[in-house]
């Protein structure tokens, strides 16, 4: 990458990462595209040149955190960590997740815009490749088979029943932004619905 191009993806960066600030703070309907700008340090042109319109940058940055967290997700399956702990670490990391977005973005851009039309999936197509999401899903369902097969998750249990299981405490948090601000004051709360979640999965 020249000179110039690092430079626009500087740029182009700058206007995500104000933007998602903004977002959070006021809301996605409450902020303009000149606040953006000033935020950013960059001229409305630039955000025009970059997105065309600001439901166009809206879309970018979710897809944007939308990847970072299958990234993150993919990282944590990856390690060489136990199975409990894997299943912990995705798990707050879903919540660390909902947490980037804030109660306003989740009602304004998440709740009835995206995720709602895409129910039965664990992350919404319009926003997120094929290819990640299948290798996503693919890699939880391993999770859980492993899980079963060293005796740590109920094997009566089928890993579909599971996925619908978390898809649950998913829908709970997108339809309950409220919950978010309480994970954001009291951080002892994730690691209780984890240990609850947990659980109900467990081999007795």
């Amino acid at each position: 990458m020249d000179g110039f191009e690092k430079r626009r993806q500087n740029k182009k960066e700058a206007i995500l990462t104000a933007s998602l600030e903004l977002f959070k703070e006021f809301g996605y309907n409450k902020v303009t595209v000149a606040e953006i700008a000033k935020r950013a340090s960059v001229s409305q042109v630039s955000i025009y040149n970059f997105f065309e319109s600001k439901e166009n940058l809206k879309k970018e940055l979710i897809r944007k955190l939308l990847k970072e967290h299958i990234t993150s997700s993919l990282n944590i399956l990856e390690t060489c960590d136990t199975i409990k702990i894997k299943f912990e670490k995705l798990i707050l990391s879903r919540i660390d997740y909902f947490k980037s977005f804030s109660s306003h973005f989740i009602i304004e851009s998440i709740d009835s815009k995206v995720f709602r039309k895409e129910i039965g999936r664990y992350l919404p197509k319009e926003y997120v490749d094929e290819e990640d999401y299948k290798k996503l899903i693919n890699a939880i369902q391993n999770l859980f088979e492993e899980g079963k097969k060293e005796g740590i998750f109920n094997d009566s249990i089928p890993t579909q029943v599971i996925l619908y299981f978390i898809e649950m405490f998913q829908t709970y948090l997108i339809t309950n932004p409220s919950v978010i601000q309480e994970f954001e004051n009291n951080p002892v709360l994730s690691k209780d619905i984890f240990s609850l979640l947990l659980y109900g999965l467990l081999k007795r």
